[in-house]
């Protein structure tokens, strides 16, 4: 099967979230109570690409290993339906989703960086890795970014994705960008 017959089925689009949404950087500091605070940074073309997704009907979501309120508050300004945060199994948390949404794994893409994303990577539909994955990331993807995550990877997707459906112009079409 080709990497565009498997982008035109996709329905769903799940991520990683650091080093895939982020460039995986870490920012600790004290908060006013003493207690650590974490920080992350996220790619403002990445976050416009996820909200064109969910306006032509394709589902998007996160499963992390980290919990980060951050986060979730991303997730909502996005758009996003599924969040799941605190489980480094992810093949769990990537067939319950499925089994919620009714989709099948070949309806579904996944965008990962490291070994904990293995496993989803390799039962997804579309299986993509950020350019700076792991290389055992790399062997088991579909399709690899030519950019980093946390640096337009994510958006590079949506696009390919939203250009496979014939769906890109009407993106185009609604900032008279043609």
């Amino acid at each position: 099967m080709t990497l565009l017959q498997r982008a035109r089925r996709i329905r769903l689009v799940l991520m990683d979230v650091d080093g895939v949404l982020t460039d995986g950087r870490l920012y600790h500091f004290a908060g006013k109570d003493g207690e650590l605070v974490e920080s992350k940074g996220f790619d403002s073309q990445d976050g416009i690409a996820l909200i064109w997704l969910a306006e032509h009907g394709i589902k998007t979501g996160l499963i992390s290993g980290r919990r980060s309120k951050g986060v979730e508050g991303r997730a909502k300004m996005l758009r996003m339906e599924h969040v799941v945060l605190g489980t480094f199994e992810k093949l769990p948390a990537f067939e319950e989703i499925l089994k919620k949404t009714g989709l099948r794994a070949e309806q579904a893409a996944y965008i990962g960086d490291d070994l904990p994303d293995v496993p989803v990577l390799r039962k997804a539909g579309l299986s993509v890795a950020v350019a700076n994955a792991r290389p055992e990331v790399l062997k088991r993807a579909h399709w690899v970014t030519r950019r980093r995550g946390g640096e337009g990877a994510v958006r590079e997707v949506a696009e390919f994705l939203l250009r496979s459906q014939d769906l890109w112009k009407s993106v185009l079409d609604r900032f008279d960008a043609l």
